[in-house]
């Protein structure tokens, strides 16, 4: 048994078949990054499929946008910045403890629907 607390997660990568071979069709990953007086990043292994596609679509429901496998929380977002128009965005989500950024890539699509977001 396992008890993520959504409340606190800022962005989460979901690994299928599609991204890792050494996925199973039951059994997948998830990285997430959490929020606190750093951001903080933790891998868990081994998630049934239905836990990766429940927590997805929880996080969806809560406001997260999809980019391809990534969610993020537009209300983490500190800094976003369109790289290209074909390869997409940077968005900063926090700090890590040694004072670097916390940056993830966005696809074009989905950056432009989180720049949309941020400027409401």
């Amino acid at each position: 048994m396992r008890y993520i607390n959504i409340d606190k997660i800022l962005a989460a990568q979901l690994t299928t078949p599609a991204e890792n071979p050494l996925v199973g069709d039951e059994t997948r990953l998830i990285d997430v990054w959490f929020d606190g007086s750093s951001v903080r990043k933790q891998l868990f292994k081994k998630v049934h499929k239905n836990e990766q596609e429940a927590m997805a679509q929880e996080l969806e429901n809560r406001g997260f946008i999809r980019s391809g496998n990534l969610l993020i929380n537009p209300k983490a977002v500190l800094f976003a910045e369109m790289e290209h128009e074909i390869v997409g965005g940077l968005v900063t989500i926090g700090y890590q403890d040694n004072g670097k950024p916390v940056e993830l890539k966005m696809e074009t699509t989905a950056f432009k629907e989180l720049c949309e977001r941020l400027a409401k």
